[in-house]
């Protein structure tokens, strides 16, 4: 993050941090320690990750003097600032992470949810909004503590469910129930078979997994 911190980009990085703290295959790739001892410290990292890619968009204060020194009639974006990223970009970006950090390749679509969300976040941010913010703040907090399950069904369909089994609906106002995400495919690339236990829950593998 840049050294001169905005009200966008703090509103922005509390958003951030707390949307990939309900990011079920990032929760268990971080517990399982899939990208090495250092894997909490990644899920930090690639939370400023994404908020330097936006923090870029952001007109630098230096280049409106130099705007308004040069006597310009009509604002003028720097030529140094970069569009702001979209949910494609956003996605791509958080895929690769996790297969090069964490060794997971995901094929659920929960990379797109994640990366939806962040364009959300901004465009909250930049207006000043925190009532997504601190929506998610308060479901990331009731996570804290909780191991998400890779729950199979007897269809095609499955769910992450948190390790307390609790099952009761806390469906809030507006917001989405993170706890109930639609199951991350995490694909091994040496194509091993699940294993399944007696509860009917599938041991989640990384790529090359053990």
């Amino acid at each position: 993050m840049a050294s001169d911190t905005s009200p966008i980009s703090v509103l922005f990085a509390r958003g951030i941090l707390a949307r990939l703290a309900l990011w079920p295959a990032l929760r268990i790739a971080v517990h399982q320690n899939w990208g090495g001892p250092q894997s909490a410290q990644k899920q930090r990292w690639l939370a400023g990750i994404i908020i330097d890619e936006f923090e870029a968009c952001l007109p630098s204060a230096s280049a409106s003097l130099t705007a308004f020194d040069l006597h310009q009639s009509t604002p003028m974006h720097p030529s140094h600032t970069l569009p702001e990223p979209d949910t494609e970009y956003i996605e791509t970006m958080l895929l690769q992470i996790m297969d090069d950090e964490f060794e997971v390749a995901l094929e659920d679509g929960s990379a797109f949810d994640v990366a939806r969300d962040v364009v959300r976040l901004w465009n909250d941010a930049k207006e000043g909004k925190d009532g997504y913010v601190k929506d998610l703040e308060m479901q990331a907090d009731r996570t804290k503590g909780k191991m998400p399950q890779y729950e199979v069904d007897a269809g095609s369909a499955s769910d992450w469910e948190d390790s307390d089994g609790d099952n009761e609906d806390e469906s809030g106002s507006d917001s989405e129930d993170f706890g109930k995400e639609v199951v991350p495919q995490l694909l091994d690339h040496a194509k091993e078979v699940p294993d399944i236990d007696e509860d009917g829950f599938t041991t989640v593998k990384r790529r090359g997994g053990r």
